[in-house]
C-alpha cells in the first residue's frame, strides 16, 4: 500500500472513486473535495494505492476547531470494501502523517450513523470525544469527534 498525492496524472481516477450509496453521507464527494482542495489553502489530498490502482482517497488539514490536524475526509472506493483496505489506509496515513508534520495527534470526525467506520476508528486506537451536530448545504450532520494520540 502506498499514498500518492494527488495531481494532473492522478485527478481523474480519484474522481471515479465511489462509495456506496448508503454511504453517500457519510463523506463528500471526492470532485467537492479535489476542488476545495484547489481553491482553499492547507488542504491536503492523497490517493491510497494498492499496487497501480487507486483504491481510496483522503484529504487532511489543520482544524481551527480544535485546534489541531485533522483528517477530514477518508474514502474506500465501493469495489474495494470489504478487504482489509480501510485499516491499512489509515495506519499507513497515520505512519505518512507523524513522519511528515511530527505532531503528537489526530482528529476525525464520523457520522453518528456510520458504526462500521466508527469501530474501525476506536479499533485502531481513536478515542471519541463529543457528539457535534452542523448543517451543510442544506443537509444537516450529526457526528462523533474523535482524536488519536500518535
Amino acid at each position: 500500500m502506498e499514498l500518492k498525492k494527488i495531481d494532473k496524472s492522478n485527478y481523474r481516477e480519484c474522481m471515479e472513486l465511489q462509495v456506496d450509496e448508503s454511504q453517500k453521507y457519510f463523506v463528500a464527494d471526492n470532485a467537492r473535495s479535489l476542488v476545495e482542495a484547489a481553491y482553499e489553502d492547507g488542504l491536503y489530498t492523497l490517493g491510497i494505492y494498492d499496487g497501480d490502482t487507486m483504491v481510496g482517497f483522503i484529504l487532511y488539514d489543520y482544524d481551527d476547531t480544535y485546534p489541531g490536524w485533522s483528517m477530514s475526509r477518508f474514502m474506500i472506493s465501493r469495489q474495494f470494501q470489504g478487504k482489509g483496505y480501510g485499516k491499512r489506509a489509515v495506519r499507513e496515513f497515520l505512519d505518512y502523517f507523524k513522519k511528515k508534520h511530527g505532531v503528537d495527534r489526530i482528529y476525525i470526525s464520523v457520522s453518528l450513523d456510520n458504526a462500521v467506520a466508527r469501530k474501525m476508528y476506536s479499533d485502531i486506537g481513536f478515542r471519541e470525544i463529543k457528539e457535534i451536530e452542523y448543517s451543510y448545504s442544506g443537509h444537516l450532520y450529526r457526528e462523533m469527534q474523535m482524536v488519536k494520540h500518535l
